[in-house]
């Protein structure tokens, strides 16, 4: 194979650091999709795998690790892990390009989008599943206890907020959601506003595909897709073959394939930071009034969940710093703070709140929550139903995440 001499990872990749046999490793994983396997490193191997930016020849590599660390790493070795990264699908180079245009069109010509995290974030079996789905719902677990069949004219539903971390970890908060919407006069339609963790283009990402889970598949509503597509003048298909291992859409779909199994889902994937937000205000207020039109003004009934987490603090989330328990209390009650915006569908005030201090608690959900608030303002209430967080490693990183409900009106309590 031929060498790539300026070596250059590509995006979408994931380094982070783990115990393997007794000694700290770093774990390079692809978030994207693209790659079927990880690769291990050791803290030497990744300070050199850092380096490869395209700018840095092979002898540049070398030099740099010598200057940095006084050890020598041989041409050869280098060479060799140069080719592991390129086998492995991890280096933007002209093989990648080509094995990637492949896989994205396979993906994207397949009617259905295939269940990706079932098996390691949710039980795969129907049975275990549905029993694993049922216990978030108890309230010795956390849960709101399990809905009880709507009886005369409920409250009409426009809108869910739902986490999106590993059911395991956030099934209960979840399950207050999912209780709210099978308590009321639910939509048909769910227009799922994913949280993307990798880079989209154009900020909105849509899929026109059945959502594969378990239970069954979540059909997709093609017309309102057609109509975004015919509606929308930028790309919105851009960067579909995100959806291919997102989970954020997909964690939903599980939910509704339990509660609502006859509903519809319009599949997109959100993401913006602070500067393209700035940049590009007028395009994604645009997009979110279009989202409000189809809402209010389609023949069918249609909502809004926004799949979203909170703040990330700790290590894990390049913090130097270990949390504790004040540090949790404090991240919650600033959600609250958000949450109130939110309640209001005041989109304006939560985006000032989120950066004001340009995000330091890297609340990943900003893009689905905005685009939601502003769809919804005027038109809707929202309740806070649960707040909640997880510790996701020993050295006390967390995450937090709420259940929302949102109504028609603006008179609600």
């Amino acid at each position: 194979m031929t060498q790539d001499q300026n070596p250059k990872l590509r995006e979408g990749l994931e380094a982070c650091q783990i115990e393997y046999c007794g000694e700290k490793m770093f774990l390079l994983q692809d978030r994207i999709g693209f790659a079927q396997t990880n690769l291990v490193f050791t803290p030497s191997a990744i300070r050199i795998v850092a380096n490869m930016n395209g700018r840095n020849s092979l002898e540049e590599l070398q030099a740099d690790f010598m200057r940095q660390t006084g050890q020598l790493i041989q041409m050869q070795e280098l060479r060799d892990l140069v080719e592991n990264l390129d086998k492995h699908l991890f280096l933007d180079n002209d093989r990648f390009r080509g094995l990637a245009a492949k896989k994205i069109s396979e993906f994207i010509d397949n009617p259905l989008r295939k269940m990706r995290h079932a098996g390691s974030s949710y039980p795969a079996r129907p049975e275990e599943l549905t029993e694993k789905l049922r216990s978030f719902f108890d309230p010795q677990n956390g849960g709101p206890g399990f809905p009880r069949p709507l009886e005369g004219q409920g409250p009409k539903i426009l809108g869910l907020v739902a986490p999106h971390i590993d059911l395991s970890s956030g099934g209960p908060c979840f399950a207050h959601a999912y209780k709210a919407a099978a308590e009321a006069i639910v939509p048909d339609t769910w227009i799922v506003l994913g949280t993307g963790h990798e880079y989209v283009e154009n900020f909105f990402a849509l899929t026109v595909k059945d959502f594969e889970t378990p239970l069954g598949p979540v059909a997709c509503d093609r017309q309102i897709c057609e109509q975004l597509l015919g509606q929308t003048v930028f790309n919105l298909r851009a960067s579909e073959y995100n959806h291919l291992s997102e989970h954020t859409i997909e964690f939903q779909a599980v939910f509704l394939s339990f509660l609502q199994p006859g509903a519809r889902i319009v599949p997109l994937l959100c993401s913006f930071g602070h500067e393209e937000f700035v940049a590009r205000r007028n395009m994604i207020d645009e997009f979110a009034a279009l989202l409000s039109r189809i809402v209010f003004e389609s023949k069918r009934s249609v909502g809004i969940i926004a799949s979203v987490d909170f703040a990330h603090i700790g290590p894990r989330y390049g913090d130097r710093f270990i949390p504790d328990k004040a540090m949790i209390e404090q991240s919650l009650s600033r959600d609250a703070s958000l949450l109130k915006a939110l309640e209001r569908c005041g989109a304006d005030d939560f985006i000032s709140m989120i950066y004001r201090d340009l995000n330091s608690r890297k609340i990943c959900g900003v893009a689905p929550l905005y685009t939601m608030a502003k769809a919804l303002e005027g038109r809707a209430r929202g309740t806070t139903l649960n707040q909640s967080h997880a510790l996701v490693d020993q050295q006390g990183s967390f995450v937090t995440f709420a259940g929302m409900a949102f109504y028609e009106g603006t008179d609600r309590n």
